[in-house]
């Protein structure tokens, strides 16, 4: 046989292997027993879900796949053969759709500590925001596996390490936090996880504000695979799966004015002709976020608003000016209404007085003087000038 024809046929079996050695890695360290449902055609996500993520298809390759968008970061120390990848459908099926992603005891080597992170993008957080998505260990559940969900408002660092936190600080909920073996109990109404074991059937799990999601600003959530005694050689750490992931983005915290709203701008007295009257409102946003405000030109045209659409930026303020002038005398009411990007109403009534300047009668028009009309003046001057001093010396 050639070199040629060796080399070919060495390709080939390389080729051929590969996809089983990647099932491999991808596998639970115990065999699945038990029922393996199928999947449900359709993810059912939040209601006014603003993202949501099937993880029916990964980029990347198997063993170390990564939603688009997302960030797969894997902390481990040491690193093992895996990331997060495609869920094996031998283990178990989606919960529903075509996939899910999966990791397991090879994110790390030996007996170590497993932490490796599924971080989304940037979301706005604020009151009302909920995290809904579904999680499940193999169906044996003999080793412990734990998985945290976590909250930032600034970064994405997880801080490099497998103790470390890095932004992620605020802690939403713990799927068995203290590393229990065998099956956990999954709680419904969707809610919080309990303090028990991890479920090994898909167990859907909601999150709000109540539990630590922020009422303000925007940022990411974090899913970390985190095992203790992690590994092949570890006493923990088998298999996890996440599928149908949605968020519901929050209302930012209010814009706020001042003069608040419902608050009279009322414009001192006024005389027709002048120079325009002003007043400021400010905006307030208080958000992560930038927001804007949007008036409406009020009536009657003798107020006038500019800007009519004021851009207030995240933690900043902002202002526009409403001006008043008349060309006719009398009082002015009106009213300004204005919408913030939060859905947030604001009117402000305007009232102002116009006078006219008080008239100083009619005038009398003095008439001109061409040179001939001046030269008569002058001789008629002379002449009485020239008959007094006669009358004086007669």
């Amino acid at each position: 046989m050639s070199l040629n024809h060796r080399t070919t046929l060495l390709a080939v079996a390389v080729a051929l292997a590969l996809p089983a050695l990647s099932m491999a890695q991808t596998n639970a360290r115990a065999a699945s027993s038990g029922p393996n449902p199928a999947p449900a055609a359709v993810a059912i996500y939040a209601p006014n879900a603003t993202i949501t993520e099937s993880f029916d298809v990964l980029a990347g390759a198997s063993p170390n796949q990564c939603p688009t968008g997302w960030t797969c970061s894997n902390v481990s120390a040491p690193l093992g053969t895996t990331n997060w990848f495609q869920g094996n459908p031998t283990v178990f099926a989606a919960q529903a759709g075509a996939g899910y992603i999966g990791a397991n005891f090879n994110n790390t080597t030996g007996t170590n500590t497993i932490s490796n992170w599924l971080i989304t993008p940037v979301m706005q957080f604020g009151t009302g925001a909920e995290l809904r998505f579904w999680a499940r260990t193999s169906t044996s559940a003999a080793y412990a596996d734990r998985l945290e969900i976590r909250a930032s408002s600034g970064g994405n660092s997880t801080g490099g390490t497998p103790t470390s936190t890095g932004d992620f600080t605020t802690s939403l909920a713990t799927i068995n936090p203290t590393l229990l073996a065998g099956p956990g109990t999954c709680v419904s109404p969707a809610g919080a996880p309990n303090a028990g074991g991890f479920p090994n059937a898909w167990c859907e799990y909601r999150l709000t504000n109540t539990d630590g999601i922020p009422t303000s600003g925007s940022g990411r959530i974090a899913f970390r695979y985190f095992v203790t005694g992690g590994g092949p050689g570890g006493s923990n750490s088998n298999y996890i799966g996440i599928d149908t992931f949605s968020f519901v983005e929050g209302a930012g915290a209010p814009i706020t004015s001042v003069p608040g709203s419902g608050g009279s701008i009322a414009f001192p007295p006024y005389t027709v002709g002048s120079a325009p009257l002003t007043s400021i409102i400010t905006f307030s946003n208080p958000g992560g976020t930038s927001g804007t405000v949007t008036c409406t030109a009020p009536t009657p045209v003798e107020f006038t608003v500019s800007p009519l659409v004021i851009t207030v930026p995240a933690a900043g303020t902002a202002t526009t000016t409403v001006s008043f002038s008349a060309n006719t005398a009398g009082p002015f009411n009106g009213t300004l209404n204005c919408t913030g990007s939060n859905g947030e109403a604001f009117n402000f009534p305007l009232t102002a007085t116009a006078t006219a300047v008080a008239g100083a009668g009619p005038s009398v028009p003095v008439p001109a003087f061409g040179d001939s009309a001046r030269w008569i003046l002058l001789l008629v001057v002379f002449g009485l000038g020239a008959y007094a001093l006669r009358q004086r010396w007669s």
